[in-house]
């Protein structure tokens, strides 16, 4: 019972909150709202009469039930999935459609799902000819934010041969032992040229052994 009435306080004060960024007097309203629904939750199961009733032609409460709306909308928003992942060769392919012909280079981060899909990608920088300083927590930032299970890196050289040098596989071997320790695992990385890429996973840089 104790649990129930925090809640029922919580759900007050955030509406409060609310009715004041709108400009409207916050307790005689938090009371009319819950006079009306009982519960923000109750909200999607009343009437159109009922939600009528309680904007009462006053604009600002139709503000308010059509933000509870979005805000439900938004959480229950399906993820989008911008492709699935079946093998390095596929991916490879992909990302030398995107990045081959660029200027510059770029480094770009793939966050997965569980079941390999990826549901975001994400320039993290965009360098001159020769140069593209780029720091691991940039990389699993973007992994974090996304709830991402697993993560692909690429960049491109922009002089179209994709053998990567000494610093890129120093760079991905350290990206694959911060995932190591994050739980959020180096799925593979990738170096594009112009005709052909690298791939980690396929040269058997990855996964590490001996860490």
């Amino acid at each position: 019972m104790q649990q129930l009435k925090t809640a029922t306080r919580n759900e007050r004060q955030l509406l409060n909150r609310v009715l004041k960024s709108l400009g409207l007097p916050a307790a005689t309203e938090c009371d009319r709202f819950f006079r009306y629904f009982h519960s923000v939750a109750d909200l999607r199961y009343a009437s159109q009469r009922q939600r009528r009733a309680y904007v009462g032609g006053q604009s600002r409460r139709r503000s308010l039930l059509t933000a509870i709306d979005l805000g439900r909308w938004v959480q229950q928003a399906p993820r989008p999935v911008l492709g699935e992942v079946l093998a390095s060769s596929q991916l490879g392919q992909l990302l030398m459609d995107d990045l081959r012909y660029l200027p510059q280079e770029r480094v770009e981060v793939l966050a997965l799902d569980a079941r390999n899909q990826i549901i975001a990608r994400q320039t993290v920088f965009q360098g001159t000819l020769d140069s593209c300083p780029v720091h691991p927590r940039e990389i699993f930032q973007v992994a974090v934010m996304h709830g991402a299970a697993t993560i692909v890196v690429a960049h491109n050289h922009p002089s179209g041969v994709p053998e990567p040098s000494s610093n890129d596989l120093a760079f991905m071997t350290r990206l694959a032992e911060c995932g190591q320790l994050m739980g959020i695992p180096l799925l593979d990385g990738f170096v594009i040229g112009v005709s052909s890429y690298f791939s980690l996973r396929e040269t058997g840089h990855l996964p590490l052994t001996g860490h």
